[in-house]
């Protein structure tokens, strides 16, 4: 039986149809990325590899030098920066395209993210947190965006694994929307909508993939796209900035696990990460509220194109319960 369910937060309806499709198997799409095994750990031609530094203009390095796990460079097609332009027009909005567009790079060509060593991916969180502080000391910028595009379908242009990070003089409309969601929420009935919807999601269990002592990983119940995941800290805070070493340390295994599972389970898809976090305080609104909001990771599997009834009516169709996505990727 088809039923629409909608988001507590956004209010975003979403369709779900699951009597259209229903196994892993029905997703079949190429693996996003040819088999790591068939790589090389440095391949001469990529930009992103040890050797080809020169090509790219650093930001910083972890450690500093030629032995580096981790290198920050500015995107060379960045889709910010800090040129003028036009910040109106006589008829339509236009705004100046100022802020900060970064690549976060690992050292090897042949190690995915969902196979990083425990250090090298709680490295690769840390730097996250050092970027986005720094980013947000800039007065024009408002929110600081991370994500992960792995696989072309999801975006990704080159094989080698990396990540991107959006500073934007604006807060996006859908983290705006989430913000605002939180704060009324917070209004009527005096607590975190997120904290609430942890404690739901536990006495309920058939939509949780893993409960960590630190964390809680469940398939959303208004999910997006089919196997969209959650990852959310069990610990009240607004701001990823603010999380400490040692949630960094289990974030840092929980996102290897969420990510391995999708490798396996679902055959190696094109996937997206990214992480919601409270906008910069330069210029926030009261409902912008510390109690209110809290930070989580988003993981959304590529497995289908959005038809003309998505795209129209902004109302997506998804054909794999989150309850059905989550038994699946339970399972060891």
């Amino acid at each position: 039986m088809s039923e629409f369910r909608q988001d507590i937060v956004s209010k975003q309806w979403v369709l779900f149809a699951p009597n259209r499709e229903g196994r892993p198997e029905d997703f079949k799409t190429p693996p996003a990325t040819p088999d790591p095994k068939t790589l090389p750990a440095v391949e001469k031609t990529c930009v992103f590899c040890p050797g080809n530094e020169g090509y790219n203009q650093e930001i910083a390095s972890y450690p500093k030098g030629k032995d580096w796990k981790v290198r920050v460079i500015p995107n060379k097609f960045e889709a910010l920066g800090h040129r003028g332009g036009r910040s109106r027009s006589d008829f339509y909005v236009v705004r100046e395209g100022i802020g900060d567009h970064e690549v976060l790079v690992t050292r090897q060509h042949n190690i995915m993210t969902a196979f990083l060593p425990d250090d090298l991916m709680d490295l690769n969180l840390r730097v996250y947190q050092e970027r986005m502080r720094e980013l947000s000391q800039h007065p024009e910028i408002q929110y600081v965006h991370v994500v992960q595009n792995h696989g072309r379908d999801a975006g990704a242009t080159l094989i080698h694994p990396h990540s991107q990070i959006f500073a934007t003089p604006f807060v996006p409309e859908h983290l705006h929307q989430e913000v605002t969601g939180s704060y009324l929420f917070y209004q009527d009935h005096g607590a975190c909508v997120y904290c609430e919807t942890i404690l739901k999601e536990l006495e309920h269990k058939d939509r949780i993939v893993l409960d960590h002592k630190d964390f809680l990983v469940f398939a959303p119940f208004a999910s997006r796209v089919p196997y969209a995941l959650r990852i959310i800290s069990k610990t009240h805070r607004a701001s990823f900035m603010e999380i400490s070493t040692q949630e960094r340390h289990s974030l840092a295994l929980v996102l290897k696990y969420v990510l391995q599972k999708l490798y396996y389970k679902l055959g190696n898809p094109a996937y997206n990460y990214y992480i919601h976090t409270m906008p910069v305080s330069h210029n926030l609104l009261t409902r912008y509220s510390y109690d209110s909001y809290h930070w989580h990771l988003e993981v959304l599997p590529r497995l289908k194109v959005w038809g003309g009834f998505e795209l129209g009516s902004d109302v997506y169709v998804n054909t794999i319960t989150p309850e059905v996505a989550a038994d699946t990727l339970r399972q060891p």
